[in-house]
């Protein structure tokens, strides 16, 4: 279990947005949450992401968060850039700083691996440790993408509508839309353990749209998205959460499984 609400309510201003939330996320799930319009999916969101609290109650029910470790959280909301004068790619290789330290690292490892190796008094003990973190960290910097991130940067740029010379060009000359479209691509680049989405495909083209799905059901850790695009959810979740009169269920499969299922209780 990566992460997990129980007995759950939010409550904003006066009003009782959700009252029994029993939310799961496990391991690498792509999970839709559906409803109503006011339902309270993007509170949801925000609970998750910590922007909300869940309202404290004199109850005996067990009420609580729960995550497993400590869990990268990325929200498209929190993305906002701090310095607009400085460029795009400025900005985005940010994301990037964990990548180049573990990068650092290897390199320093194998120079003085290799130093060792023609040394006949090195030490055997502090050779075979140095290659046991190397062999580790060699597998982390694959597992998060440190052997193709720069083409993996230069594709989301393209697929976001973006040239190469954008790379090199202030924030502030960007429109809000634009400035969106680049804090979505800093989000993917961060690869957060739990990405929570709401409404990604909003003005978006339909070959960016084909792209978005591709990538999010190859991504290697777990995806939360609030969508109206019924397409969209039936290519990528395998799971529904609906929300309705302020309590979730859960339901396995895509939106037309959830549909199916949905109907044939309600019969």
């Amino acid at each position: 279990m990566l992460y997990q609400i129980s007995n759950g309510a939010v409550e904003l201003g006066a009003e009782l947005i959700l009252k029994k939330v029993n939310f799961e996320i496990r391991d690498r799930e792509k999970i839709a949450v559906v409803g109503r319009n006011g339902s309270g999916k993007t509170t949801l969101l925000k609970l998750i992401s910590g922007e909300v609290d869940l309202l404290k109650r004199d109850s005996d029910e067990d009420i609580f968060i729960a995550k497993a470790g400590n869990p990268e959280i990325g929200y498209l909301k929190q993305m906002a850039f701090d310095d607009n004068t400085i460029t795009v790619d400025q900005e985005i290789r940010k994301v990037f700083s964990k990548i180049h330290a573990m990068q650092a690292r290897m390199d320093m490892l194998l120079a003085k691996m290799n130093d060792e190796s023609l040394n006949a008094n090195a030490d055997e003990e502090t050779h075979a440790r140095e290659i046991k973190e190397y062999t580790a960290l060699q597998e982390e910097f694959e597992d998060i993408g440190g052997y193709y991130y720069e083409k993996e940067y230069e594709t989301m740029l393209r697929q976001f509508g973006f040239t190469p010379e954008d790379k090199h060009r202030p924030l502030n000359e960007f429109s809000g839309g634009q400035q969106t479209k680049l804090a979505f691509i800093k989000l993917l680049l961060s690869k957060p353990d739990i990405l929570l989405l709401d409404e990604p495909t909003n003005h978006l083209d339909i070959s960016t749209i084909e792209w978005l799905e591709d990538y999010l059901r190859n991504y290697k850790k777990a995806v939360v998205i609030v969508s109206h695009d019924r397409m969209f959810l039936d290519k990528v979740v395998d799971v529904v959460y609906e929300i309705e009169y302020g309590v979730l269920k859960r339901y396995p499969g895509n939106y037309t499984k959830f549909m199916e299922t949905k109907r044939a209780n309600y019969e």
